[in-house]
C-alpha cells in the first residue's frame, strides 16, 4: 500500500512539475521574446529613419553643388536636426572642385552638445581609400565600425549612399554617422532580465554592438566562436547569419546563459539578447526546490500515518505470528490467542483454528501413510533382490564346458520388472539358456516372471525336450487365469559333443547371429505365439548345428523400444549396426556395449520398459570335424 501510494505521488509530483515548469519556461521566454521584439523594432525604426536622412536630402546637395561652402551649413544642418545623428559627411570625387583640390569632404558631428564642421579631406585622412566611401559608390552602404576621424573616442557605424549630379553622373557620397553609444543606449533601456545585453551584428558577422567595455573594433562573432569551448556558440551564430530566429543555451565566458536572437527588421543586421540563465530561470529553481522539499515533507507524513495506521492493524498479528512459529514446529495443539471482534482478524482466527485442526489430522494421516510407504518399500527393495537373485550373475563352466561364454544384464524399469534371463548346465552334455519378456512392469510381471522361471528349471531338469517344456508352461500359465498377461520366450539346448543346437522361440524378438568370420545376421526362427495367450497351442522345436566360434546376441523389446527425451525409439536398425561394428567383441564385451549404447541413446529420459541383453558364443574344443548347417 506504501509503495503504491509512493508511485502515486511521484507521478503527481511529476506530472505537476511538468507543467508548472513549462508554464514558468514559457513565460521566461515569452517575457525576452517580447522584449527582444520591442528592442528590434526600435533598432529598426532608427536606422530607417537613418537611412532616409540621406535619401530625403540629397537634393538640397545638387541644388547647392555650384557653392561649396554652402555645403558645409547642410551636413551642419542634418546633424543639428536629428539628435541621433554623431556626424554627416559629405565627401566629393577627386578635384570635383577644382578651387578646393583633391580632396574637398564637408564633416559635421557633436561635440558635447555643440555641433563642429571640418574639412576632413586630406592627405593624412585619404577618405577616397575608406570602405565607407568605396562600399557606396555603387549602392548604399553600412560600414563596419570604425573609430570617428572628429572623435577618435566614438565608436561609430556609417551610412552612405551615392549622390549623383545632373547628367546622373556620380559627384560624392552622402554619409551620416551613428554611434554606438546611442544604439547602446536605445538598446539597453529594454533589458529583460538584471545582467541582460544585447549584440548586434552585421550580414558578415562584424559586430555593430556588443557587451560594454569590450573592445570590438576589427572583431568578427564567427572567430569568436572559434575561440569559444561551448559548441553551441558555433551553433548561434550559424542560426544568425542564416537570418533564423530563435533561443538557445551557451557557456558566455563561463556563464550559463540564455540566447534568443533574431533578425533586425527590413535590415541586413541581427541581434541576439542575452540573459544570465540564473536571472530566467531562477524563480524556477527556487519553485522546484520548494516543491521538492515539499513533496518529501508530504511523503514522510503520509508514511507516518501509515506506520502508525498498519502498526494499530498489525499488532494483533504479533500473537498470531508466535503461535505460527510453534505450528512450523509441529506444535499443533499450541493454543491460539482468543480473538472476539467479527471482523478481519476474527475470520483470521476462526482459519487459524481450522488450519490447526486440519494440520493434526493430515500429519496424523501422512504418518500412517509414510509408515505404509516405507514398508511397501522395503517390500519392493526385498523382491528386487530377490528377482535378480534368481537369474544367474556369472557363468561357471563344469568340466566339458570351458567352451561356453555366455553373459547377461537385467535391468528393470521399475524397483522390479517382467523381464527374465536363466542358463545353466542341463547335463553332462547339454547346456540350456533361456530369455523372455512378460507383457507389462512392475510388481505383476515380476510375479508372473518367478513363476515363469521357476516352471522352466523344474521343467528342463526332469526333461530336455523342448516341445514338452514350452507346452507344459504354456498350459500352466493358462492355469493361473491372468488373461491379461503373457510372455514371449526363446529357449535353447546346446549338444556340446554334437554341436546341435534345439531351440523354440514363442513370440521374442529374433536374436542377433554373428558367425565365425564376423559376418552379422537375424537368427530367423519358426513365428510361434507368446506363452500364455491360449491353450490349443502346440510348440514344435527347431534344430541346426551350431558352429564353434559363433555367438548369438539376445534382447527385450526395452532394448529397441528405448526412448530418448524426444521420444524417438532405439530400433533393432542401430542396434544390428552396432553390432556389426563390433562383431570380434566377447559376450560380455559385447552385452556392456549395447547396454552403454542405450543408456547414450536415451539421456536423461526416464526408462520406459525393463531392459534384457544376454549374449552367448561357442567357442572351440579342440580339432573335430565340422558339419555344416543341417
Amino acid at each position: 500500500m506504501i509503495s503504491v501510494i509512493t508511485i502515486l505521488s511521484f507521478v503527481l509530483v511529476g506530472v505537476f512539475y511538468h507543467y508548472s515548469t513549462e508554464t514558468l519556461s514559457q513565460e521566461a521566454e515569452d517575457k525576452i521574446e517580447s522584449m527582444a521584439a520591442q528592442a528590434n523594432l526600435r533598432v529598426s525604426a532608427l536606422l530607417s529613419k537613418v537611412e532616409k536622412i540621406p535619401e530625403n536630402l540629397g537634393w538640397m546637395i545638387v541644388e547647392y553643388v555650384k557653392e561649396p561652402d554652402s555645403l558645409f551649413g547642410i551636413t551642419r544642418r542634418i546633424v543639428k536636426d536629428n539628435p541621433e545623428i554623431f556626424g554627416c559627411a559629405i565627401a566629393f570625387e577627386p578635384y570635383y572642385f577644382p578651387e578646393k583640390g583633391q580632396y574637398f569632404a564637408p564633416y559635421s558631428f557633436m561635440v558635447g552638445d555643440s555641433v563642429k564642421t571640418i574639412q576632413v579631406g586630406s592627405e593624412n585622412y585619404n577618405y577616397f581609400e575608406k570602405g565607407w566611401y568605396k562600399g557606396a559608390r555603387e549602392h548604399r552602404y553600412w560600414s563596419k565600425p570604425y573609430r570617428d576621424a572628429g572623435d577618435p573616442d566614438v565608436i561609430t557605424t556609417s551610412y552612405a549612399v551615392p549622390v549623383h549630379g545632373e547628367k546622373n553622373e556620380l559627384i560624392g557620397i552622402l554619409s551620416v554617422d551613428l554611434t554606438n553609444r546611442w544604439l547602446r543606449d536605445l538598446v539597453d533601456s529594454i533589458k529583460p532580465y538584471k545582467g541582460s545585453y544585447t549584440v548586434v551584428i552585421d550580414k558578415q558577422g562584424r559586430y555593430i554592438l556588443r557587451r560594454e567595455g569590450e573592445v570590438m573594433i576589427g572583431q568578427n562573432m564567427f572567430e569568436t566562436a572559434k575561440e569559444a569551448r561551448d559548441t553551441n556558440v558555433t551553433i548561434l551564430v550559424n542560426e544568425m547569419a542564416a537570418g533564423k530566429s530563435g533561443s538557445i543555451i551557451v557557456d558566455d565566458g563561463g556563464v550559463l546563459s540564455y540566447v534568443y536572437y533574431t533578425p533586425v527588421v527590413e535590415t541586413d543586421w541581427y541581434m541576439a539578447v542575452i540573459c544570465p540563465y540564473d536571472q530566467v530561470f531562477g524563480k524556477l529553481s527556487k519553485f522546484n526546490m520548494y516543491l521538492l522539499v515539499g513533496f518529501v515533507l508530504l511523503l514522510l507524513f503520509v508514511y507516518f500515518i501509515c506506520f502508525v495506521a498498519v502498526r494499530r492493524i498489525t499488532k494483533p498479528l504479533t500473537i498470531f505470528a508466535a503461535s505460527a512459529r510453534d505450528v512450523a514446529q509441529g506444535n499443533f495443539n499450541t493454543p491460539l490467542p482468543r480473538i472476539r471482534s467479527k471482523d478481519e482478524l476474527g475470520e483470521l482466527y476462526e482459519s487459524f483454528l481450522f488450519m490447526q485442526q486440519q494440520l493434526t489430522e493430515y500429519v496424523d494421516q501422512l504418518r500412517r501413510t509414510t509408515t505404509a510407504n516405507e514398508k511397501i518399500e522395503s517390500e519392493l527393495r526385498i523382491a528386487h533382490d530377490i528377482q535378480l537373485g534368481m537369474v544367474p550373475k556369472e557363468f561357471v563352466p563344469t568340466f566339458g564346458a570351458e567352451c561356453i561364454d555366455i553373459h547377461a544384464v537385467l535391468h528393470p524399469a521399475r524397483q522390479v520388472g517382467g523381464d527374465l534371463y536363466d542358463y545353466l548346465m542341463l547335463n553332462e552334455d547339454e547346456f540350456g539358456f533361456a530369455i523372455g519378456d512378460v507383457s507389462g512392469k512392475g510388481v505383476p510381471a515380476s510375479l508372473f516372471m518367478a513363476t515363469t522361471i521357476s516352471q522352466m528349471r523344474s521343467l528342463a531338469l526332469r526333461d530336455t525336450s523342448l516341445n514338452y517344456i514350452m507346452n507344459l508352461m504354456n498350459q500352466s500359465l493358462i492355469r493361473t487365469e491372468n488373461t491379461s498377461m503373457f510372455i514371449t520366450f526363446f529357449a535353447g539346448v546346446l549338444n556340446l559333443n554334437t554341436n546341435r543346437l534345439r531351440f523354440c522361440n514363442a513370440g521374442h524378438p529374433y536374436p542377433l547371429l554373428i558367425a565365425p568370420d564376423g559376418t552379422v545376421s537375424f537368427f530367423k526362427t519358426a513365428d510361434n505365439l507368446p506363452l500364455g495367450v491360449t491353450s490349443d497351442y502346440e510348440y514344435e522345436e527347431q534344430e541346426c548345428y551350431f558352429a564353434p566360434g559363433s555367438q548369438l546376441l539376445f534382447y527385450t523389446d526395452g532394448v529397441s523400444e528405448a526412448q530418448n527425451e524426444q521420444s524417438k525409439f532405439y530400433k533393432i536398425d542401430r542396434l544390428f549396426n552396432l553390432v556389426v561394428s563390433h562383431s570380434q567383441l566377447a559376450p560380455r564385451q559385447m552385452v556392456d556395449k549395447v547396454v552403454g549404447d542405450v543408456k547414450r541413446f536415451v539421456g536423461k529420459a526416464e526408462q520406459s520398459d525393463d531392459l534384457t541383453v544376454m549374449s552367448f558364443r561357442l567357442n572351440p574344443r579342440g580339432k573335430k570335424k565340422i558339419e555344416g548347417l543341417l
